[in-house]
């Protein structure tokens, strides 16, 4: 098999202009994605007919080829059989649109600890569904040591930001760690607990609650990454190993907790009740927006931007409600693609869809069905945002709240119970037989094959 990867690596570096026009490659759950100096150089036709390539799109500012399920073999083929380093990250071009920049550096500190959170989620819905249902008591060590588990990675959330961030801010990622640190000390919760007066140097300090934040750690990190470099620039080489670690920590640490922490604290309050207050007073419309744009959202890869909001309002609220509203995308699309693997009667597009409704309904990954069926012959896609929309009407007419992030597939329906509630799995099913029995009846025919090949 690793002959094969190499083989289709070979064929990617090939027609991306080689790999003399690639500055960066990175992948996420599915997707290579390349910056290249000259896109107007890819053979994206030849691309989208290579066999191991599912689709191939633009956005964000990167070249995203999407694999599927084998993206990590294929990425680690890359340098065997080229000089591409792997994970490399490029300056922002000065000309890219704003939005572009903005995702690219959300994707960029959010997507390497996508798999701890995800697994940290899901343990600790787990969690929460078997003290909901009364199979662990909440006084158990057991509960509370697993529930450790679970949290520990949203409660350090600043720290794991911190690393990530460094590397996009190009800043020394052990000084932003010892930033993250110094901000979630138990010392610093203890004051913001008890509510007395603080001053740091005789000025005072409006204290927040720092741990399982997100905005505030990647502002200061931002504000680290300048004040580095004008320190680099002034102190004697001789001192800078001493000097500069030691005088950023201090002053971007005491910037947070003078005017970054409160001021992003402040906007960030503002932004989540704010949604909370949306879905409060039009609850309806909010929803079905929401739930049929999430889909569209994903395909440019611009659902990214919602991350920090999400992970805001569990750090500030104590759960989110954006994530209910979304349950039946994975659902809808995997549906969508089961009913056309029932359909054809087409064995390459067979073969394709069963995989994808697999991957999508099993692991919760959708860009297989997406961009392999769905959206290629885009009735069944529609049908699918539609029913997306429905769902996200329905839970946000419960006014439905999720704890924590996780994954949405059919093994963690007993943790979507237990920790959001049966409300959502009457909306993610009902997602999934409007786009099944749609797509099975009126959304799909062979006939759209020969149409769209």
């Amino acid at each position: 098999m690793a002959r094969d990867y190499e083989a289709l690596a070979r064929t990617i570096v090939e027609l991306v202009g080689g790999e003399d026009n690639v500055k960066s490659v990175t992948h996420c759950i599915t997707r290579l994605r390349f910056t290249l100096n000259d896109e107007k150089k890819a053979q994206t036709e030849k691309l989208n007919q290579t066999e191991g390539v599912i689709s191939v799109l633009v956005a964000a500012g990167q070249y995203q080829i999407v694999i599927g399920n084998h993206v990590t073999d294929v990425y680690d083929a890359l340098p065997k059989v080229s000089n591409i380093q792997l994970g490399g990250e490029v300056e922002d071009e000065a000309g890219g649109s704003i939005v572009n920049r903005a995702i690219q550096l959300i994707s960029g500190i959010f997507m390497p600890m996508l798999p701890a959170m995800s697994a940290a989620g899901l343990l600790k819905a787990f969690v929460i569904m078997a003290n909901s249902f009364g199979w662990l008591a909440a006084e158990s060590t057991t509960y509370q040591l697993l529930y450790a588990i679970g949290d520990g990675v949203f409660y350090f959330m600043p720290v794991f930001l911190a690393r990530t961030a460094a590397k996009k801010f190009k800043c020394n990622d052990w000084t932003a760690m010892a930033i993250a640190v110094a901000l979630c000390y138990p010392t610093l919760s203890t004051l913001f607990s008890a509510g007395d007066p603080v001053d740091l140097f005789g000025i005072p300090v409006t204290l927040i609650s720092y741990t399982s934040s997100v905005i505030p750690i990647i502002f200061a990190v931002y504000a680290q990454s300048w004040i580095e470099k004008g320190l680099n620039k002034v102190v004697p080489d001789i001192l800078k190993g001493l000097i500069v670690p030691v005088v950023t920590l201090v002053v971007a640490t005491a910037l947070t907790l003078y005017i970054i922490g409160p001021v992003t604290d402040f906007i960030g309050g503002l932004i989540a009740n704010g949604l909370v207050s949306l879905l409060e007073v039009a609850p309806l419309p909010a929803g079905f927006l929401i739930g049929l744009l999430w889909p569209c959202l994903i395909i440019f890869g611009m659902h990214w931007a919602f991350i920090p909001i999400i992970q805001m309002n569990i750090g500030m609220l104590g759960y989110d409600v954006i994530l209910p509203i979304t349950v039946g995308t994975n659902f809808a699309m995997g549906f969508a693609v089961l009913a056309i693997f029932l359909k054809t009667k087409n064995t390459e597009l067979k073969e394709l869809a069963g995989a994808a409704a697999i991957s999508a309904l099993l692991a919760g990954i959708t860009e297989p069905a997406i961009y392999g069926a769905v959206l290629k012959y885009k009735r069944p896609f529609v049908i699918a945002i539609v029913s997306c929309g429905i769902c996200g009407a329905i839970a946000a007419t419960f006014g439905l709240h999720q704890p924590a992030l996780m994954t949405t597939s059919l093994i963690t329906i007993p943790a979507i119970i237990g920790s959001v509630g049966m409300e959502d799995v009457i909306a993610l099913a009902v997602a999934s037989v409007l786009t099944f029995v749609g797509t099975l009846t009126f959304g799909f025919n062979d006939d759209m094959i020969l149409e769209n090949n």
